[in-house]
């Protein structure tokens, strides 16, 4: 069976190399201020077999850890096969299909959890 773990190492590398972006481009020391203030984020990962948070660093390095995060920005719940199929396949129209039948759900839980959700979204799909 296929694991999260390696579709998020995936990520983390993809997410970091977009801020990285995103903050050396134009405006950049404008967003970075935006972003540093925002940071440390944790998004906790968790599905009926396996769980995962993330902690997004001021500066733009992501750490990936084992196991679910004690106080998270935000929580993203699914059915393990289907975020399987969601991280591999970026699909965003049955992204979208799977919030509204509640197959995942994204849920912030810190006012820089909710500023951060769309962003979220951004980098993973």
């Amino acid at each position: 069976m296929e694991t999260l773990q390696g579709l998020l190492d995936e990520i983390v590398a993809e997410a970091e190399r977009k801020v990285e972006k995103e903050l050396s481009g134009p405006g950049g020391t404008i967003k970075a201020l935006f972003y540093n203030l925002l940071m440390p984020l944790v998004l906790n990962f968790q599905t009926e077999i396996e769980s995962y948070h993330f902690i997004f660093l001021r500066g733009g390095s992501i750490l990936l850890q084992p196991g679910l995060h004690k106080d998270p920005d935000v929580i993203v719940r699914g059915e393990h096969a289907e975020l399987l199929y969601l991280l591999r396949n970026r699909d965003a129209a049955r992204f979208k299909h799977d919030e509204r039948t509640e197959k995942i759900r994204i849920t912030p839980c810190s006012f820089k959890g909710s500023q951060a959700v769309m962003k979220l979204r951004d980098l993973f799909l």
